[in-house]
């Protein structure tokens, strides 16, 4: 599926220039760059697209069978962001999106000045066209898994979220997440029933130190063989992580039954939260395996640790299948060049691809000036300790 996301006319936010031919979408997409560059605001309207058919079922069913594409449109995107606020004031002052998706393209234009977002006839048609499949599904197309994702420990459930104006992702998160419990009482002794969740668990609880239970209506966190507390009490790292691994399992689940299309898609904010470089590492493969297992990933990060784990994915991939030996990406999880793909998101608007299109690796250079940066200063304060100032 060759998808791409491009802006015709304007700027979105903090984005100013997409690259010649706008931002190719890769089965694992890396978006990196700092804080309020706008790779959480792209990777929302991506998120958007792939999950249209079940968004049109959604909100058709929450506004009535009257709702047009205009009023379909504008909530699902109003409420990416905040239950509470205008999408449209990310255009500045109009923006015009167009989603490529392998077939046709769709789109909609952005109108800052009286907060308008009008989907374009291709849009129309598409969603039209929906409603007369009755293309929805319980799980949908795709999910995003937001920063946030750390309360859900604490709420312990989706109740929470139906009093509170959350953003939708969040809420959403949380309802598929009760999903996930429910199969997880399915398993035998909560353990996945297919081959490629049981993988899946193995490291993730290695590189949590521990592993979501699900005990009744609560989660627990299961440390030192039968040892339990409540999921709050839990290290950050572990609350804000395990659910992409419970999530990882049950995926191959639900697609064995049907309940997910194939290419299903999980959109990931900073996989590295609070982790030490290493379960940032281990994230990083759970989310190859699932590439290579047909499903779609797109992260945001600003960890390096990130970058450069995916980069030895894909440079392991040129080693024979039969080379492993510690330290050596596993087979299961070498990604091959043409499947991965990375964006920096800089500060001045621009967003640069960092695949190297002959090797097909990612390019660290811009990147590294940070690492230099602490390089010099250390190697200054040395310096004057040694010499004084």
């Amino acid at each position: 599926m060759n998808e791409t996301l491009r802006i015709r006319r304007g700027a979105l936010g903090p984005v100013r220039e997409f690259p010649p031919g706008g931002i190719r979408l890769y089965p694992f997409t890396l978006f990196v760059g700092k804080q309020g560059t706008g790779k959480s605001l792209v990777s929302q309207i991506v998120y958007f697209f792939r999950n249209l058919p079940f968004l049109v079922w959604f909100y058709r069913a929450r506004l009535g069978p009257e709702a047009g594409p205009e009023a379909i449109v504008r909530n699902a995107l109003d409420e990416l962001r905040s239950a509470e606020r205008a999408f449209a004031v990310f255009a500045e002052p109009f923006v015009s999106i167009i989603w490529h998706n392998g077939q046709r393209e769709l789109g909609f234009r952005m109108d800052r000045p009286n907060r308008r977002i009008i989907p374009y006839q291709s849009l129309r048609e598409e969603m039209e066209a929906l409603v007369q499949e009755e293309a929805g599904t319980p799980l949908g197309h795709a999910l995003y898994l937001p920063a946030e994702r750390v309360l859900y420990s604490h709420a312990r459930g989706p109740d929470p979220w139906r009093i509170l104006a959350v953003p939708s992702t969040l809420s959403r998160f949380a309802t598929v997440l009760e999903e996930v419990g429910a199969t997880f009482r399915r398993w035998p002794n909560g353990e996945p029933d297919t081959e490629e969740g049981r993988w899946v668990r193995a490291i993730g609880k290695a590189a949590l130190a521990g592993e979501a239970y699900r005990v009744g209506d609560y989660w627990k966190w299961e440390y030192g063989g039968k040892n339990r507390l409540e999921i709050d009490m839990a290290s950050s790292g572990q609350k804000a992580n395990w659910p992409i691994v419970l999530l990882a399992e049950a995926l191959f689940t639900w697609r064995r039954d049907h309940r997910v299309p194939p290419n299903f898609a999980l959109h990931v904010e900073e996989p590295e939260i609070h982790l030490h470089p290493d379960a940032q590492v281990a994230m990083v493969k759970i989310l190859a395996y699932l590439v290579n297992h047909g499903f779609r990933v797109l992260v945001t990060t600003h960890s390096l640790t990130v970058l450069y784990a995916l980069n030895n994915l894909l440079a392991a991939s040129d080693l024979p299948e039969k080379v492993t030996e510690p330290g050596i990406p596993e087979p299961e999880v070498r990604v091959r060049p043409g499947t991965a793909g990375a964006y920096l998101f800089r500060e001045d608007g621009a967003v640069v691809p960092l695949t190297d299109v002959e090797t097909g690796l990612l390019s660290e250079a811009e990147l590294a000036e940070a690492d230099e940066q602490l390089t010099v200063e250390s190697n200054r304060i040395e310096y004057l300790r040694a010499y004084g100032a």
